[in-house]
Protein backbone atom coordinates (compact mmCIF):
# COMPACT_ATOMS: atom_id res chain seq x y z
CA UNK A 1 0.00 0.00 0.00
CA UNK A 2 1.28 3.69 -0.52
CA UNK A 3 2.31 6.20 2.04
CA UNK A 4 0.23 8.83 2.28
CA UNK A 5 1.14 11.78 4.62
CA UNK A 6 -2.67 12.69 5.65
CA UNK A 7 -5.79 11.31 5.66
CA UNK A 8 -6.63 13.78 3.45
CA UNK A 9 -4.06 13.13 0.65
CA UNK A 10 -5.83 9.11 0.73
CA UNK A 11 -9.27 10.96 0.32
CA UNK A 12 -7.91 12.96 -2.44
CA UNK A 13 -5.91 10.02 -4.51
CA UNK A 14 -8.49 7.45 -4.15
CA UNK A 15 -10.93 10.42 -5.85
CA UNK A 16 -9.02 11.35 -8.33
CA UNK A 17 -8.70 7.46 -9.23
CA UNK A 18 -12.38 7.38 -9.27
CA UNK A 19 -13.33 10.35 -10.91
CA UNK A 20 -10.38 11.67 -13.16
CA UNK A 21 -8.94 8.38 -14.08
CA UNK A 22 -12.28 6.57 -14.07
CA UNK A 23 -10.59 3.53 -12.78
CA UNK A 24 -13.51 1.07 -10.50
CA UNK A 25 -13.65 0.76 -7.11
CA UNK A 26 -12.09 -2.22 -7.33
CA UNK A 27 -9.09 -1.30 -9.62
CA UNK A 28 -8.54 1.29 -6.83
CA UNK A 29 -8.45 -1.38 -4.10
CA UNK A 30 -6.07 -3.60 -5.47
CA UNK A 31 -3.54 -0.05 -6.57
CA UNK A 32 -4.18 1.35 -2.89
CA UNK A 33 -3.91 -1.73 -0.80
CA UNK A 34 -7.92 -1.50 0.99
CA UNK A 35 -11.29 -3.25 0.61
CA UNK A 36 -13.45 -2.56 -2.44
CA UNK A 37 -16.21 -1.58 0.83
CA UNK A 38 -13.21 0.89 2.30
CA UNK A 39 -12.21 2.56 -1.10
CA UNK A 40 -16.24 3.24 -1.46
CA UNK A 41 -16.45 4.78 2.67
CA UNK A 42 -13.20 6.79 1.17
CA UNK A 43 -14.87 8.66 -1.51
CA UNK A 44 -18.02 9.13 0.23
CA UNK A 45 -16.01 10.89 3.12
CA UNK A 46 -14.49 12.81 0.03
CA UNK A 47 -17.35 14.23 -0.54
CA UNK A 48 -18.83 15.07 2.80
CA UNK A 49 -15.59 17.08 2.86
CA UNK A 50 -15.45 18.67 0.45
CA UNK A 51 -12.68 17.07 -1.83
CA UNK A 52 -15.15 16.37 -4.37
CA UNK A 53 -17.98 18.62 -5.51
CA UNK A 54 -20.93 17.71 -7.91
CA UNK A 55 -21.91 20.14 -10.19
CA UNK A 56 -24.64 19.85 -12.41
CA UNK A 57 -24.44 22.07 -15.77
CA UNK A 58 -28.24 22.89 -16.16
CA UNK A 59 -28.92 23.82 -19.89
CA UNK A 60 -29.64 27.44 -19.29
CA UNK A 61 -32.50 29.01 -21.17
CA UNK A 62 -33.03 32.88 -22.13
CA UNK A 63 -36.13 34.72 -22.84
CA UNK A 64 -35.65 36.97 -25.98
CA UNK A 65 -39.02 38.86 -25.46
CA UNK A 66 -38.64 39.62 -22.18
CA UNK A 67 -35.10 40.92 -22.85
CA UNK A 68 -35.97 43.08 -25.76
CA UNK A 69 -39.06 44.67 -23.46
CA UNK A 70 -36.48 45.38 -20.72
CA UNK A 71 -33.72 46.76 -23.01
CA UNK A 72 -36.26 49.08 -25.04
CA UNK A 73 -38.00 49.82 -21.76
CA UNK A 74 -34.94 51.18 -19.99
CA UNK A 75 -32.59 51.77 -22.66
CA UNK A 76 -30.15 49.43 -21.80
CA UNK A 77 -26.98 47.67 -23.46
CA UNK A 78 -27.37 44.20 -22.72
CA UNK A 79 -30.24 42.22 -20.90
CA UNK A 80 -30.06 38.39 -20.26
CA UNK A 81 -33.21 36.85 -18.42
CA UNK A 82 -32.93 33.20 -17.22
CA UNK A 83 -35.66 31.17 -17.40
CA UNK A 84 -36.28 29.78 -14.67
CA UNK A 85 -38.99 27.00 -14.61
CA UNK A 86 -38.90 25.05 -11.37
CA UNK A 87 -35.73 25.93 -10.47
CA UNK A 88 -35.25 26.91 -6.82
CA UNK A 89 -33.30 30.36 -5.61
CA UNK A 90 -30.07 29.03 -5.49
CA UNK A 91 -30.43 27.14 -8.86
CA UNK A 92 -31.54 30.22 -10.53
CA UNK A 93 -28.24 32.01 -8.96
CA UNK A 94 -26.11 29.40 -10.39
CA UNK A 95 -27.73 30.32 -13.50
CA UNK A 96 -27.36 33.71 -13.07
CA UNK A 97 -23.89 33.39 -12.57
CA UNK A 98 -23.34 31.58 -15.57
CA UNK A 99 -24.77 34.03 -17.44
CA UNK A 100 -22.79 36.60 -16.09
CA UNK A 101 -19.45 34.93 -16.46
CA UNK A 102 -20.10 34.35 -20.20
CA UNK A 103 -21.01 38.17 -20.85
CA UNK A 104 -18.36 38.91 -18.82
CA UNK A 105 -16.23 36.67 -20.83
CA UNK A 106 -17.08 38.10 -24.10
CA UNK A 107 -16.59 41.96 -23.25
CA UNK A 108 -13.42 40.69 -22.01
CA UNK A 109 -10.79 41.57 -24.51
CA UNK A 110 -12.26 45.28 -23.99
CA UNK A 111 -11.30 45.73 -20.25
CA UNK A 112 -8.40 46.77 -18.66
CA UNK A 113 -9.99 47.61 -15.10
CA UNK A 114 -13.04 45.99 -13.58
CA UNK A 115 -14.39 47.07 -10.37
CA UNK A 116 -16.69 44.22 -8.37
CA UNK A 117 -19.04 44.55 -4.92
CA UNK A 118 -20.01 42.05 -3.45
CA UNK A 119 -23.60 39.44 -3.57
CA UNK A 120 -24.30 35.53 -3.63
CA UNK A 121 -24.97 36.51 -7.57
CA UNK A 122 -21.72 37.96 -8.25
CA UNK A 123 -19.56 35.16 -6.24
CA UNK A 124 -21.97 32.48 -8.33
CA UNK A 125 -20.29 34.57 -11.35
CA UNK A 126 -16.97 34.22 -10.25
CA UNK A 127 -17.30 30.30 -9.65
CA UNK A 128 -19.02 29.91 -12.92
CA UNK A 129 -15.99 32.13 -14.63
CA UNK A 130 -13.47 30.15 -16.61
CA UNK A 131 -9.43 31.36 -15.95
CA UNK A 132 -8.23 33.46 -18.15
CA UNK A 133 -4.27 35.02 -18.73
CA UNK A 134 -5.24 38.60 -18.34
CA UNK A 135 -1.60 39.97 -16.23
CA UNK A 136 -2.34 43.36 -17.79
CA UNK A 137 -5.92 43.69 -16.32
CA UNK A 138 -6.74 44.97 -12.56
CA UNK A 139 -9.58 44.32 -10.30
CA UNK A 140 -10.86 47.56 -7.62
CA UNK A 141 -13.23 46.33 -5.06
CA UNK A 142 -15.79 48.82 -4.88
CA UNK A 143 -17.21 48.43 -1.68
CA UNK A 144 -15.82 48.19 1.93
CA UNK A 145 -16.01 44.74 3.72
CA UNK A 146 -12.70 43.63 6.06
CA UNK A 147 -15.09 43.51 9.57
CA UNK A 148 -15.80 40.53 11.14
CA UNK A 149 -17.84 39.29 8.27
CA UNK A 150 -18.51 36.06 7.12
CA UNK A 151 -19.73 35.33 3.55
CA UNK A 152 -18.08 34.00 0.05
CA UNK A 153 -20.22 36.76 -1.23
CA UNK A 154 -18.34 39.64 0.51
CA UNK A 155 -16.05 41.84 -0.99
CA UNK A 156 -12.68 41.44 0.25
CA UNK A 157 -12.84 37.75 -1.21
CA UNK A 158 -14.79 38.58 -4.05
CA UNK A 159 -12.27 40.65 -5.48
CA UNK A 160 -9.16 38.84 -5.14
CA UNK A 161 -10.93 35.31 -6.21
CA UNK A 162 -11.70 37.23 -9.88
CA UNK A 163 -8.13 38.73 -10.09
CA UNK A 164 -6.60 35.00 -9.78
CA UNK A 165 -8.91 34.19 -12.32
CA UNK A 166 -7.45 36.64 -14.26
CA UNK A 167 -4.15 36.26 -12.98
CA UNK A 168 -3.88 39.75 -12.46
CA UNK A 169 -3.15 42.41 -9.60
CA UNK A 170 -6.26 43.34 -7.06
CA UNK A 171 -6.62 46.71 -5.82
CA UNK A 172 -7.92 46.38 -2.07
CA UNK A 173 -10.09 48.47 -0.17
CA UNK A 174 -9.09 48.20 3.14
CA UNK A 175 -12.12 49.58 5.49
CA UNK A 176 -15.02 48.25 6.86
CA UNK A 177 -18.83 48.73 5.02
CA UNK A 178 -20.14 51.34 7.48
CA UNK A 179 -18.54 53.25 9.24
CA UNK A 180 -19.73 54.18 13.25
CA UNK A 181 -20.73 57.54 11.83
CA UNK A 182 -19.54 60.38 9.31
CA UNK A 183 -16.87 61.74 10.53
CA UNK A 184 -15.13 58.90 11.26
CA UNK A 185 -15.78 57.98 7.89
CA UNK A 186 -14.53 61.51 6.41
CA UNK A 187 -11.20 60.64 8.46
CA UNK A 188 -11.18 57.25 7.11
CA UNK A 189 -11.15 58.98 3.70
CA UNK A 190 -7.81 60.55 4.26
CA UNK A 191 -5.99 57.70 4.19
CA UNK A 192 -3.95 57.37 0.99
CA UNK A 193 -4.73 53.89 0.07
CA UNK A 194 -8.29 53.90 0.34
CA UNK A 195 -8.67 57.00 -1.16
CA UNK A 196 -6.36 56.06 -4.47
CA UNK A 197 -8.59 52.74 -4.93
CA UNK A 198 -11.74 54.61 -4.43
CA UNK A 199 -10.43 57.44 -7.38
CA UNK A 200 -9.37 54.31 -8.93
CA UNK A 201 -12.50 53.31 -9.36
CA UNK A 202 -13.80 56.10 -11.26
CA UNK A 203 -11.62 54.44 -14.46
CA UNK A 204 -13.31 51.11 -14.56
CA UNK A 205 -14.02 50.22 -17.95
CA UNK A 206 -16.39 47.96 -16.42
CA UNK A 207 -18.30 47.64 -12.77
CA UNK A 208 -20.04 44.00 -11.53
CA UNK A 209 -22.41 44.89 -8.51
CA UNK A 210 -24.88 43.46 -7.04
CA UNK A 211 -28.49 44.95 -6.56
CA UNK A 212 -29.15 44.87 -3.10
CA UNK A 213 -32.85 45.07 -1.54
CA UNK A 214 -33.64 46.51 2.02
CA UNK A 215 -36.07 43.60 2.92
CA UNK A 216 -34.25 41.84 5.65
CA UNK A 217 -34.38 38.13 4.34
CA UNK A 218 -32.36 39.84 1.28
CA UNK A 219 -29.98 42.21 3.10
CA UNK A 220 -26.77 41.54 3.60
CA UNK A 221 -25.95 44.39 5.85
CA UNK A 222 -28.82 43.26 8.38
CA UNK A 223 -27.57 39.75 8.35
CA UNK A 224 -23.86 40.37 8.68
CA UNK A 225 -24.57 42.07 11.42
CA UNK A 226 -24.15 45.89 10.02
CA UNK A 227 -27.38 47.50 10.57
CA UNK A 228 -30.40 46.14 12.97
CA UNK A 229 -33.51 45.37 12.42
CA UNK A 230 -34.81 48.61 14.08
CA UNK A 231 -32.10 50.69 11.65
CA UNK A 232 -33.27 48.30 8.66
CA UNK A 233 -36.92 49.42 9.18
CA UNK A 234 -36.02 52.93 9.74
CA UNK A 235 -34.22 53.00 6.20
CA UNK A 236 -37.25 51.65 4.94
CA UNK A 237 -39.27 54.09 6.38
CA UNK A 238 -37.27 56.68 4.56
CA UNK A 239 -38.07 55.70 1.43
CA UNK A 240 -35.19 53.73 0.50
CA UNK A 241 -35.68 50.69 -1.83
CA UNK A 242 -32.49 49.42 -2.56
CA UNK A 243 -28.44 49.88 -3.22
CA UNK A 244 -26.34 49.63 -5.79
CA UNK A 245 -22.73 49.03 -4.52
CA UNK A 246 -23.62 50.40 -1.73
CA UNK A 247 -25.41 53.63 -2.80
CA UNK A 248 -29.00 53.18 -1.34
CA UNK A 249 -31.88 54.99 -3.87
CA UNK A 250 -35.87 55.61 -3.47
CA UNK A 251 -38.30 54.15 -5.80
CA UNK A 252 -37.23 56.72 -8.29
CA UNK A 253 -34.00 55.40 -8.25
CA UNK A 254 -32.61 58.49 -6.95
CA UNK A 255 -29.33 58.46 -4.74
CA UNK A 256 -30.31 59.84 -1.52
CA UNK A 257 -26.91 61.24 -0.81
CA UNK A 258 -28.11 63.15 2.53
CA UNK A 259 -29.39 59.76 4.22
CA UNK A 260 -27.58 58.92 6.96
CA UNK A 261 -26.61 55.31 5.44
CA UNK A 262 -25.55 56.62 2.26
CA UNK A 263 -23.05 58.96 4.80
CA UNK A 264 -21.79 56.42 6.90
CA UNK A 265 -20.98 53.78 3.89
CA UNK A 266 -17.41 53.28 2.64
CA UNK A 267 -18.25 52.59 -1.17
CA UNK A 268 -17.31 53.97 -4.62
CA UNK A 269 -19.04 57.39 -5.19
CA UNK A 270 -22.10 58.35 -7.26
CA UNK A 271 -19.96 60.74 -8.88
CA UNK A 272 -17.92 57.40 -10.07
CA UNK A 273 -20.28 54.80 -10.26
CA UNK A 274 -21.67 56.82 -13.09
CA UNK A 275 -18.02 57.09 -15.00
CA UNK A 276 -17.93 53.21 -15.28
CA UNK A 277 -18.22 53.00 -18.90
CA UNK A 278 -20.51 49.51 -18.03
CA UNK A 279 -21.94 48.68 -15.03
CA UNK A 280 -23.49 45.33 -15.01
CA UNK A 281 -25.86 44.12 -12.19
CA UNK A 282 -26.68 40.34 -11.26
CA UNK A 283 -29.78 40.27 -9.42
CA UNK A 284 -32.62 38.35 -9.41
CA UNK A 285 -35.98 36.85 -7.90
CA UNK A 286 -39.33 38.23 -7.85
CA UNK A 287 -38.94 39.78 -4.45
CA UNK A 288 -35.85 41.65 -5.82
CA UNK A 289 -38.49 43.23 -8.57
CA UNK A 290 -38.90 46.81 -7.00
CA UNK A 291 -35.22 47.54 -6.44
CA UNK A 292 -34.37 46.17 -9.66
CA UNK A 293 -37.12 48.53 -10.91
CA UNK A 294 -35.42 52.00 -9.04
CA UNK A 295 -32.16 50.65 -10.28
CA UNK A 296 -32.75 50.67 -13.86
CA UNK A 297 -35.29 53.99 -13.50
CA UNK A 298 -32.30 55.94 -12.13
CA UNK A 299 -30.01 54.96 -15.03
CA UNK A 300 -27.64 53.06 -12.39
CA UNK A 301 -26.94 50.19 -15.13
CA UNK A 302 -26.48 49.36 -17.97
CA UNK A 303 -26.31 45.52 -18.85
CA UNK A 304 -28.50 43.37 -16.65
CA UNK A 305 -28.32 39.23 -15.88
CA UNK A 306 -31.55 38.79 -13.93
CA UNK A 307 -34.82 36.35 -14.43
CA UNK A 308 -38.06 35.79 -15.66
CA UNK A 309 -39.47 35.97 -12.45
CA UNK A 310 -38.25 39.14 -11.38
CA UNK A 311 -37.68 40.73 -15.24
CA UNK A 312 -42.32 40.45 -15.16
CA UNK A 313 -42.47 42.08 -11.78
CA UNK A 314 -39.93 45.24 -13.50
CA UNK A 315 -42.14 44.99 -16.20
CA UNK A 316 -45.22 45.45 -14.09
CA UNK A 317 -43.60 48.45 -11.70
CA UNK A 318 -42.77 50.28 -15.47
CA UNK A 319 -46.63 50.08 -16.08
CA UNK A 320 -47.46 52.04 -13.19
CA UNK A 321 -44.79 54.68 -12.79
Amino acid sequence: MPEFQSRLELLARVASLYYDKKKTQQEIADEIGLTRSAISRVLSEAESRGIVEHIVHYPWRTSSELEESLASRFNLKQVHVLIRQNKNHEEMLQGLGVLAAEYFTSVLPEIKTVGITWGTGLYQMVLAFRPQSRPDMEVVQLIGGTGTERGSFIGPLLAPNLANCLGCTCRFLHAPLLMQNEVAKQLLLQDRMIRDTLDRAAMCDVGLVGIGSVLPELNNAYKLGYLSREELEQVRADGIVGDVAGLHYNIEGQILMDHWLNQRIVAVSAASLAKIKEVIAVAGGASKGETIFAALRGGHVHTLITDDQAARRVLELAQTF
